[in-house]
């Protein structure tokens, strides 16, 4: 009976293996980030075997999912295999001069990031030039629940999604200022959703304080966030009045920065 069931099991996985191997190969080395459509022409899949293949390459960190575009590219997990392999998400080139003059301005660690799978993927990072710093290499994974920054993404998601995540997932208590009460949470998340920006104080790490603000792309009906961008520091050198100057700056980069971003063409 044992023999049979692990005949059976490598039967099937050997051909979805083959498949995914082969979609992994073809992103690698594309010359440009393909889409899903292109995948499954040139590889001769149907889409909906090449959407579940994607999916799960995209959970386990192999591939990753332009948030614009909506192309694929290598994940940090391939380039952490194979150091010549390129993460090519354009707007990690595009946001960087905008977080550096941010990062001028306040003085303060600054991190990039999109929400992928269940978690959130750290892009970039700009650093401050102080001695104590909170580092996360591009490619760390964070919980989607990781105060500020977790917020402003739930927070410009589908509303009836987010309500049915947060009330069937026990919400994470890093600290104990964590907000764990689902429907508490959920009415934070409309304050959030109604200023625009999100604001955490010691809620995922302790000591620690944070402002959120979002990325946004397109306009109008078709205005989608996709990626976002939190102001970290000790609250030992944050009062209130340096928060609501890193809300304010912050504010005016994510809108430039939303403006530029929304030029971008599709093809690129």
């Amino acid at each position: 009976m044992v023999g049979k069931q692990s005949s059976s099991h490598m039967a099937y996985s050997a051909p979805i293996v083959s498949k995914a191997m082969r979609v992994l190969k073809m992103i690698i080395t594309a010359p440009t980030n393909p889409g899903i459509s292109e995948i499954a022409s040139k590889l001769s899949l149907a889409k909906s075997t090449t959407h579940g293949i994607l999916a799960a390459l995209e959970e386990s960190g192999w591939v990753l999912r332009d948030p614009i575009s909506r192309k694929y590219t290598c994940g940090h997990a391939v380039r952490d295999l194979a150091g010549n392999a390129n993460v090519r998400i354009p707007l990690v080139e595009l946001a960087r001069p905008y977080l550096e003059k941010l990062g001028q301005e306040l003085d303060e660690d600054i991190f990039l990031g999109i929400w992928t799978g269940p978690q959130l993927l750290i892009l970039d990072q700009v650093e401050s030039s102080k001695g104590f710093k909170i580092r996360a290499k591009p490619g760390t994974r964070i919980s989607i629940f990781a105060g500020a920054a977790g917020k402003i993404f739930l927070a410009h998601h589908d509303p009836p999604a987010v309500a049915k995540l947060v009330r069937s997932n026990p919400i994470p208590s890093f600290t104990k200022w964590s907000v764990t009460d689902p429907e508490a949470y959920l009415a934070d998340l409309e304050r959030v959703r109604a200023a625009g920006v999100a604001r955490d104080k010691h809620e995922y790490l302790p000591n620690v304080w944070a402002v959120a603000v979002p990325i946004f792309y397109g306009r109008k009906a078709r205005k989608r966030m996709v990626a976002g961008f939190w102001v970290v520091s000790l609250d030992t050198e944050m009062s209130t009045e340096k928060m609501d100057h890193a809300e304010h700056l912050g504010r005016i980069t994510g809108e430039a920065l939303s403006r530029t971003v929304s030029n971008l063409n599709d093809s690129n």
